[in-house]
C-alpha cells in the first residue's frame, strides 16, 4: 500500500509504483495539473480573447474574479459534500464542471458567455483543487506532507506549461479556443481515471459527517490556518501579477521581466519538492511560521531596493519561500481533522480564495498611484503578520500538550 508507515520519506518511484492508490494519487496529481493549466490559459489569452470578442481589455480582465468566485464557492460547498456523500462522486462532478466550463470558452461567442464559461471552470477548479488536497490526506496521512508539496510542484508545472505553450503557438496562429478544448478533453480523461480508481475508506462519504456538526466541530481548529492562508494567496497573487510591473519601475529590459516571472515559478518548484521530504512529525507551525517570515522580510526589503538585478534575486528568494507554504497550511488543516478532511480543507482552501479576489483591488490602486515600495511593504507586513499567528498556534498547542500530560 502507498499508506507507508515507516519514518524515513517513501522513493518516489517506489511509492507510486504499488496498487491500489497509487492510480488515485496520479488522478489527483494530474487534477492539480490541469487546475493550473486552466487558470493559467486564462490569464494568458485575456488580450487575444478581448479582440476576438471585440471587447476593451479592461472588460476582459474582471473575469479572473469571476471564475475564482465559482471556485470559492465550490471550495466551501465541495469540501462539506465530500465528507458527506464521497470525494470519488464529488470530483467526478469537478471534472464534468472542467469540461464543462472549457467548451464554454471553447464555443464562446461574447463576453457574457464568456463570463459564464469562466465562472462554470472555476466551480470545477475548486472541486478539483480541493477534494484533491483532501484524497491525498486519506491516502497517505502518514506521508501528507510529501505529497502534498508533491501536488502542488504538479501545479506548478502546469502554471509554466501552459503559457510556456501559448507563447510558441499563439503567435504561429493557433486560435486560444484550442487550448481550452484541450483542457476540457483533459478533464474527460481524469473523469473516466477518477471512475476506476480505489480511495481510502475515509474518502467514501457517510450520513455522520458533512453537516454543520461536523463543520462547526472543525472550525474552531482551523481558524488560524484560515488566516494564514489568506495571508499567503493575497501575497503570492500580488506578488506574481505585479512582478512585471515593479521590475519594470526600477528600468529592467522587458526579456528580465518575463524572465523573472519564470525563476519566481520554478524557485517554488523547487521548493516544494524540498519541502516534500520534511520529516512529517515536524511540527507544522516551525516550518510554515519559517516560511511565513522569510517571505515577509523578502517583501519587506523589495521595497527597498533600487536596482531591478536586485529585485530579481528578491523575486527569486520570494518564490522558494513561498513554495512550500500553501501545501504545509492545507496539510496542517486536513490531517488534525482526519475524520472531516473534506470540511477542513473546503473551508481553509475557500478563504485562502479570497485573497485572489482580494488582492487586485487593495494592490491595483496602490500600483496606480506609483507607490511600489509601499506595496510590498504591506504585503511583507501581512506575510509577517501570518507568521506571528503560526507562532501563536505553537504556543496554544504547546500549552494544551503541557496540560494534558499534567497529572491530575
Amino acid at each position: 500500500l502507498l499508506q507507508s508507515r515507516h519514518p524515513s520519506p517513501p522513493s518516489l518511484t517506489c511509492v507510486m509504483t504499488k496498487l491500489p492508490y497509487a492510480r488515485a494519487t496520479y488522478a489527483v496529481l494530474i487534477s492539480m495539473f490541469i487546475f493550473a493549466c486552466s487558470s493559467n490559459i486564462m490569464f494568458a489569452c485575456l488580450r487575444q480573447a478581448s479582440q476576438t470578442f471585440q471587447v476593451s481589455f479592461e472588460d476582459m480582465t474582471p473575469i479572473i474574479s469571476v471564475q475564482f468566485s465559482g471556485f470559492f464557492l465550490t471550495c466551501l460547498l465541495g469540501g462539506i459534500a465530500s465528507d458527506r456523500f464521497g470525494k470519488k462522486r464529488v470530483m467526478l462532478l469537478g471534472c464534468f464542471l472542467t469540461m464543462l466550463g472549457a467548451l464554454g470558452w471553447t464555443m464562446a461567442s461574447g463576453l457574457r458567455a464568456a463570463y459564464v464559461g469562466a465562472f462554470i471552470l472555476g466551480m470545477g477548479g475548486g472541486i478539483l483543487e480541493t477534494i484533491g488536497a483532501a484524497i491525498l490526506t486519506d491516502l497517505h496521512p502518514e506521508r501528507s506532507k510529501f505529497f502534498m508539496n508533491l501536488s502542488q510542484a504538479a501545479y506548478c508545472l502546469g502554471a509554466i506549461g501552459s503559457p510556456a505553450l501559448m507563447a510558441v503557438l499563439l503567435p504561429l496562429g493557433l486560435s486560444w479556443r484550442w487550448f481550452f478544448f484541450g483542457n476540457a478533453v483533459i478533464a474527460v480523461i481524469l473523469g473516466v481515471m477518477y471512475m476506476g480508481v480505489t480511495l481510502a475508506k475515509s474518502s467514501e462519504g457517510s450520513r455522520q459527517r458533512g453537516n454543520l456538526r461536523s463543520v462547526m466541530r472543525v472550525l474552531p481548529t482551523i481558524i488560524i490556518p484560515c488566516i494564514c492562508i489568506f495571508c499567503y494567496v493575497f501575497s503570492e497573487m500580488a506578488t506574481a501579477g505585479f512582478l512585471g510591473e515593479r521590475l519594470a519601475q526600477l528600468n529592467a529590459p522587458e526579456s528580465m521581466t518575463i524572465f523573472a516571472l519564470s525563476l519566481f515559478w520554478s524557485a517554488m518548484i523547487l521548493g516544494r519538492i524540498a519541502c516534500a521530504f520534511l520529516p512529517q512529525n515536524q511540527a507544522y507551525e516551525h516550518i510554515i511560521g519559517a516560511l511565513l517570515l522569510l517571505a515577509g522580510l523578502a517583501c519587506v526589503a523589495q521595497s527597498m531596493v533600487q536596482t531591478w538585478q536586485a529585485s530579481i534575486a528578491l523575486f527569486t528568494l520570494t518564490g522558494l519561500a513561498f513554495a512550500g507554504t500553501w501545501p504545509m497550511i492545507v496539510s496542517m488543516a486536513s490531517y488534525r481533522n482526519l475524520e472531516d478532511s473534506g470540511v477542513a480543507a473546503g473551508i481553509t482552501i475557500s478563504i485562502g480564495s479570497l485573497g485572489c479576489i482580494a488582492n487586485p483591488i487593495v494592490i491595483a490602486p496602490i500600483f496606480k498611484a506609483g507607490r511600489h515600495d509601499q506595496a510590498f511593504m504591506l504585503l511583507g507586513c501581512i506575510l509577517l503578520f501570518g507568521a506571528a499567528m503560526m507562532l501563536l498556534s505553537l504556543v496554544a498547542r504547546l500549552h494544551k500538550t503541557r496540560t494534558q500530560t499534567q497529572p491530575n
